[in-house]
């Protein structure tokens, strides 16, 4: 490999225009719906990425944790009125749901720490969920409490990653270790 040149098959045209256009849909939709409609005081943003973002709501205590934006509307009748073009429609088919440039659910949960995009703890009812970008956690187990220690006191948690190489038409099994959370 030469350090002085590299090669890419993505115009880089194409990767700032899709950048750019996420950053867009982000604030279209949060300038043009959920300022207008929601209150923002009860919505704290939590992480996101390239195609998603994550959002924890403060609604009714007593209505669960899959109230959505239920409890947090402040002008009903804009909700109504344009909800159809951001959110999946009642019927919740397919196509609906995988709606281009729509909004979908991915999770509801009552808890989420999130150390970076694609990097989060989130508690969907009684199960855990962990995503950690770049980790194979069948042969690393991480807790909620890795997680903890590392905002804490900035604890590093090592991750392994096993898979297939081949070198000189043998195949091997390959352990790479890396470090799975960091501060």
């Amino acid at each position: 490999m030469n350090p002085e040149t590299c090669t890419c098959k993505t115009p880089l045209q194409e990767a700032y225009f899709v950048l750019d256009n996420a950053k867009y849909h982000y604030v279209n939709f949060i300038y043009n719906f959920m300022h207008k409609c929601l209150d923002m005081t009860k919505l704290h943003f939590v992480e996101g990425d390239t195609d998603s973002a994550y959002w924890a709501v403060s609604g009714s205590a007593d209505a669960g944790h899959q109230q959505q934006f239920n409890y947090v509307i402040k002008d009903k009748q804009f909700y109504d009125d344009n909800a159809k073009y951001y959110f999946p429609t009642i019927e919740g088919d397919f196509l609906d749901e995988k709606k281009i440039l729509g909004l979908a659910i991915e999770n509801e949960g009552t808890e989420m720490i999130a150390l970076a995009p694609k990097n989060y703890y989130i508690k969907v009812g009684e199960k855990e969920k962990i995503k950690l970008k770049g980790v194979n956690q069948k042969t690393t187990k991480i807790s909620k409490q890795n997680i903890v220690d590392n905002i804490n006191s900035g604890t590093i948690t090592k991750a392994v990653n096993m898979r297939l190489g081949q070198k000189n038409y043998i195949m091997s099994k390959i352990a790479t270790q890396k470090n799975g959370i960091t501060g």
